[in-house]
């Protein structure tokens, strides 16, 4: 699209900013560009036309109008940064973004609802975790452990595993180190590894072991590799962070996806009322235990 500012955004930011964020951003700023018909770039355009445009006149794929008070957020980000990147007006934009605040609050407690009513419970995924195991379906067991035991995102899901810390030294990827004595899960490459720094947990669990023993057996000419990289797609090549999360949900309990496992466990805190479990699981899973009381609204534990 000729858009050339939002281009040189885009190369300025590259490096900060993830593949998925920038494919967002795109996406976005595309759907304002088409709505103008392509005759003048949004970032160009004054913030009323503009405030008009995404609160009234947004459709999705299908036409419907989007009335997602989120997604609307996302549209609002998109053009602001852009129009910051080169010092254009943006109050307006900034206070019809924050008049939004409401609304996703609303929308979320609607979705927490309806979730709560519909998510499995905690017995259900330990089930399936066990029956990964009955199937011989070992990276299903690894992925199902890891969710339930260490709360992880997608991305800390993508582990190397090796028989030796010797061999974990790589600051840019995360490691299952499978000892004779012990499981060390190391995590170095994770959402807010910025804030929390490089993470090793070290632990027994012979369920585990005998699963990422099998795992390895099952690799192609595993005899002659000293690692082996859990997530990867049939031709044995990386995946990106959209396909990781595909690759995930094929293993879990209905298709879940991580949050889901995440809003489970956090559930279970919540009803019980255990604080320091919760406290327990924001560290391990790298998230400010205050985030977390905020963002599940958890009314029988208070923040610390």
């Amino acid at each position: 699209m000729a858009t050339p500012k939002f281009n040189t955004y885009v190369e300025r930011k590259e490096e900060k900013l993830s593949k998925n964020t920038i494919a967002t951003y795109t996406r976005l700023y595309n759907k304002l560009y088409i709505h103008f018909n392509k005759k003048t770039e949004p970032v160009d355009i004054d913030e009323e036309t503009l405030i008009d445009a995404i609160l009234n006149d947004m459709t999705d794929s299908y036409g419907n109008k989007i009335d997602n008070p989120n997604t609307l957020t996302t549209i609002f980000n998109t053009v602001i940064i852009v129009k910051k990147e080169f010092d254009y007006p943006i109050t307006k934009l900034l206070k019809a973004k924050e008049n939004l605040l409401e609304d996703i609050y609303e929308h979320r407690e609607t979705r927490k609802i309806i979730k709560a009513n519909t998510l499995p419970t905690l017995k259900e995924l330990k089930k399936h975790m066990s029956g990964t195991l009955q199937r011989d379906d070992y990276i299903g067991y690894i992925i199902n452990f890891l969710l339930l035991n260490f709360f992880t995102r997608n991305k800390d899901l993508d582990v190397h595993i090796v028989t030796s810390v010797k061999l974990a030294k790589d600051p840019k990827k995360n490691y299952i180190v499978l000892r004779n004595w012990d499981i060390l899960y190391i995590k170095n490459n994770y959402k807010t590894a910025k804030t929390y720094g490089s993470q090793t947990f070290s632990f027994r669990d012979k369920k585990l072991a005998f699963a990422i023993q099998n795992f390895i057996k099952s690799q192609p000419d595993f005899e002659n590799k000293t690692e082996w990289r859990l997530m990867v797609n049939g031709e044995g090549e990386d995946l990106d962070e959209t396909s990781q999360a595909k690759f995930i949900r094929k293993y879990t309990h209905k298709n879940l996806s991580e949050s889901d496992y995440f809003k489970i466990r956090v559930n279970e805190f919540e009803k019980k009322s255990d604080l320091k479990g919760l406290m327990e699981a924001s560290r391990k899973r790298g998230t400010n235990v205050n985030t977390v009381i905020t963002n599940y609204s958890l009314k029988n534990i208070k923040a610390p």
